[in-house]
């Protein structure tokens, strides 16, 4: 072999070894080689729109129900003559019932989410609830002591008037007795949960805090 040959091989092989080690110090670049895995933990964020979208599929969000079971009566005055009662003219019965109050938010897309990466909170911004149905069921409803008169018969529209103010006066009840707070405090347990379930495995190193919407002001 002769010294030129001799040179050529010497430096094909230095240049292979600097393209070697050249290509060993640009792997780290490019995410290859030993350097691989290594630096930075990646940043995992919180997407807020997916959180607010898992409350538009719960639909209708009831968070407390006030359920009653009453009694009532109504009656009507007979036909008067000279100031005298007509005997046999009057109408009266008594009537049982049951049925529920419920409270919650009518509208779920009014929730608002907001995350803040850096501190690892997940702040939801709800209204306030209110009633959303007061209503009886009319399989419970059941009549007694029932007068019957044939010049003052108890027609079906004078029951069904009865029976809506019936339901109008439970929901009154049900306000009056804290149906309303019960259902917001009720809110924020839902909604926590139902943050924590979009997490997931997130869920543990993230607060959820659950604040009230301010009302606009008259």
């Amino acid at each position: 072999m002769g010294f030129s040959t001799v040179a050529k091989v010497v430096a094909s092989v230095a240049i292979a070894g600097a393209g070697f080690a050249g290509g060993m110090t640009a792997a780290p670049v490019f995410g290859l080689g030993a350097a691989q895995g290594q630096g930075a933990e990646p940043v995992v964020t919180v997407d807020t729109t997916l959180v607010k979208n898992s409350f538009a599929d719960i639909g209708e969000l009831a968070t407390e129900s006030y359920v009653f079971t009453q009694v009532g009566k109504y009656s009507e005055e007979g036909t008067k003559f000279f100031g005298m009662e007509v005997p046999g003219t009057s109408a009266h019965y008594l009537i049982t019932y049951s049925g529920e109050v419920k409270a919650g938010l009518t509208d779920v897309s009014q929730i608002q989410v907001q995350a803040d990466e850096g501190a690892h909170v997940v702040t939801v911004t709800v209204p306030t609830v209110e009633i959303l149905s007061s209503s009886i069921d009319p399989a419970s409803v059941e009549t007694y002591d029932q007068s019957f008169s044939i010049v003052n018969q108890i027609e079906v529209s004078e029951v069904t008037s009865f029976l809506a103010d019936r339901e109008a006066a439970a929901k009154d009840e049900a306000v009056a007795k804290g149906l309303l707070d019960k259902a917001q405090n009720r809110l924020k347990e839902v909604v926590k949960g139902q943050v924590n379930a979009v997490l997931g495995e997130r869920a543990s190193t993230y607060e959820v805090r659950v604040t009230l919407a301010e009302q606009p002001s008259a």
